[in-house]
């Protein structure tokens, strides 16, 4: 098999399992084991060619390009909630750095 037809078996295993009805859960695990990992990730942000959304673009080293398209709203909410997670990062691993005052804004 070569790399264009297992690409192609991957994606027809994706779309199987995406329409299984035992659907992914809501949130990630917090368990790491069972997250698949991106290492050293490469990613792409521009402007979607067929809507006015935004594409955040994820390179899988099993996958390929992964395209994830954002509304305006959904760009804001992305950046609110990286910004409250970073404060939460400082605050578990280091509460003596907790960053205070954040303008949720």
């Amino acid at each position: 098999m070569n790399a264009a037809e297992l690409d192609a078996q991957i994606r027809r295993l994706a779309a199987a399992r995406a329409a299984d009805p035992a659907p992914h859960p809501a949130l990630p695990p917090c368990d790491p084991a069972q997250l698949h990992t991106l290492d050293n990730l490469l990613w792409h942000v521009r402007p979607a060619a067929d809507a006015p959304m935004l594409e955040l673009c994820f390179l899988h080293p099993g996958l390929g390009w992964m395209r994830l398209a954002l509304s305006r709203g959904q760009v804001e909410d992305l950046h609110m909630a990286a910004i409250f997670a970073a404060d939460e990062m400082q605050t578990r691993h280091n509460p003596s750095v907790a960053i205070t005052g954040v303008d949720a804004r």
